[in-house]
């Protein structure tokens, strides 16, 4: 992966750049030592395009991963030697960095240095846009914005058995806590520092967003709606520009089709890009695609995208590391074809984030306590069941539970509602979909306008019953661009400014109160919107895992592999998705144990 590595005590020069060199993944990669003093080793791999910049006098060195996007350059230079100097702080101006994160737009990772003290420290943005993973054990430090640099160097002692079963059962673990032993997930909006001279690391939470009592409840829908549009407008104009083209990634959702609406409202030169596959596409999203490059008279290309192959999945393993799944790697053919048309230096301008910001989150039913909180958890964001994943890894299923329960009392809010809220960001967002976002700056720079810190903050203090059947969305979207509105939604076949838009996102909030009857429904819903695809799972896949487990000693050291077997046999009885999960942990476990892995031998077998 990009970005920044780091470790203390140094190491000599040769050893340490030796050590990046793992995380060279192409050729267009570099792998560089930016700093060395008497503790601290830091260095970077990236390609040149990618957003990393220095400054330093003659008290302090700072290095800035990612991007801000509200400063002009010569005003950011000074401002993050300023943050540094509070960031390395022995005293911990805490207030000043909480107050800067808020009022700073931006994707990133700051790493200061104290030339004097030798004091080192980390900081992020409040979302953690870009992950970091660190190792601390009293002695040595290391950091990564590659989880597969802590497994190469430090002294981690195997795969953590709770982070695996939270991996298989949501598709992420929770909090901090990672698939091996030892290794921290950097929270978001944290300060992260290392006095050498004590042996201190020290972790300061700085901010997090408390989901209860929304702000802006006693304020109209028309008016929120109002309010985001401007902020919308604004993160759409503050992004564009940076590199040599925005490219908006356009399906016929509703958030791609709000961010192409924010660029043209604003004015914006962009270009407009659709992933086409009869495997994983549905025709819907494409023909929606079209019709809205067309009413925005945008320049929009199609990319022809087909299964990946095992050099696809091995890449995703090499790079993720089991952070995010298998299924998606089709999509790296889109990305090189983006980048063989343009460049790296291009902008992708997606609409992740919209899903978070401004639909309802909270549960379709009452929820009375934690208790009942962790069984509806469970149902709705589990790739497994909870049984399965019991003897797969050989925890209780009681065990896994309280696991999850117990991550629920470390959030901020009272009410069961705003935890579940809190869930859905901090978990299945910060821990999961920004792992994907981060897939997409292995080619280039990736970004969304929801995430916007002043977007974001203003979305998430909306109240849930204006957001409640896309009713704040819909306002938003046709205050925006109207004509984006009269466009047909294809999760419901209809337009989103059309009353039966208004019937049909009824009878969704209805039958999702109703889990049972909707999974009878749903498939009949996809098949008259053409949501289907032709993707199906095939035996060679299940092969590839079988002999994962056959090959590699340590899959039996991680996992029940009777279980696991037993589960392969009857994989036409499970989702696809339950079955790719399983393969993203063999795979990852293969990958770091065996000296040719499985995917390495099949770099040219083709998985659906």
């Amino acid at each position: 992966m990009v970005g920044i590595t780091g470790r203390t005590p140094a190491i000599d020069e040769q050893s340490f750049a030796s050590s990046l060199e793992p995380l060279v993944h192409t050729d267009r990669y570099e792998a560089a030592v930016v700093f060395e003093s008497a503790s601290h080793s830091i260095g970077t791999t990236a390609y040149p395009e990618y957003p990393i910049r220095v400054v330093e006098n003659d008290d302090r060195w700072v290095c800035l991963e990612g991007r801000i996007y509200d400063r002009d350059d010569e005003a950011l230079e000074r401002e993050l030697l300023t943050v540094g100097a509070h960031v390395l702080s022995a005293d911990g101006d805490d207030e000043f960095l909480t107050q800067w994160l808020l009022e700073t737009d931006g994707e990133f990772l700051l790493v200061a240095a104290d030339k004097e003290s030798d004091r080192l420290g980390l900081l992020n943005d409040p979302l953690a846009r870009l992950p970091t993973y660190y190792f601390h054990d009293g002695e040595t430090v290391l950091f990564s914005r590659e989880l597969r640099y802590l497994i190469n160097e430090a002294p981690i002692e195997g795969f953590d058995p709770m982070g695996i079963a939270q991996c298989l059962l949501f598709g992420y673990s929770l909090g901090g806590r990672m698939l091996v032993h030892g290794a921290n997930r950097l929270r978001p909006g944290t300060k992260l520092t290392v006095d050498p001279e004590r042996g201190a690391v020290t972790e300061t939470a700085l901010h997090r967003f408390d989901f209860g009592d929304p702000a802006f409840e006693d304020r109209s829908r028309t008016r929120n709606a109002a309010e985001l549009v401007d902020r919308f407008k604004q993160a759409c104009r503050q992004r564009s520009g940076y590199g040599t083209r925005d490219v908006i990634s356009l399906s016929g959702g509703l958030d791609s089709r709000s961010v192409l609406a924010g660029y043209h409202a604003e004015e914006i030169p962009m270009t407009a890009a659709t992933m086409v596959s009869d495997d994983f596409v549905p025709p819907s999203d494409v023909e929606i695609a079209q019709q809205l490059a067309d009413e925005f008279d945008v320049d929009w290309s199609q990319y022809e995208v087909g299964p990946p192959n095992g050099s696809d999945l091995d890449r995703i393993i090499k790079t993720k590391n089991g952070q995010i799944g298998l299924l998606t790697s089709f999509i790296l053919e889109f990305f090189r074809q983006l980048r063989e048309e343009y460049d790296a230096g291009l902008t992708y301008v997606t609409g992740d984030g919209g899903d978070k910001a401004l639909p309802d989150l909270t549960p379709a039913k009452p929820i009375s306590d934690d208790s009942e909180l962790v069984d509806y958890i469970i149902r709705e964001n589990s790739f497994l069941s909870l049984e399965q994943v019991a003897r797969i890894t050989g925890l209780s299923a009681e065990s896994i539970r309280r696991s999850v329960r117990d991550r629920l009392r470390m959030y901020p809010e009272t009410d069961p509602a705003s935890k579940y809220v809190h869930f859905l960001v901090y978990e299945r967002g910060v821990n999961f979909l920004f792992e994907g976002e981060d897939r997409n700056r292995f080619f280039f720079w990736s970004t969304t306008p929801f995430y916007s810190i002043e977007f974001f903050r203003y979305a998430m203090n909306c109240p849930a019953d204006q957001k409640a059947r896309y009713n704040l969305y819909r306002t938003f979207l046709e205050a925006l661009e109207p004509a984006a509105a009269d466009l047909t939604h294809p999760d419901y076949g209809v337009p989103v400014s059309s009353t039966r838009h208004e019937v049909a996102a009824f009878a969704d909030e209805l039958l999702s109160r109703y889990p049972r009857l909707f999974d009878v429904v749903r498939p009949v819903v996809k098949s008259l919107n053409s949501l289907d695809t032709e993707s199906q799972l095939q035996p060679d896949t299940v092969d590839c895992i079988r002999t994962q487990i056959e090959q590699c000693e340590a899959v039996d050291d991680v996992l029940v592999t009777d279980e696991l077997r037993r589960f392969l046999d009857s994989y036409p009885e499970h989702d696809r998705t339950s079955v790719y999960r399983l393969f993203a942990i063999t795979s990852v476990i293969d990958d770091i144990h065996s000296s040719q892995s499985v995917l390495e031998s099949r770099c040219d077998a083709v998985f659906s």
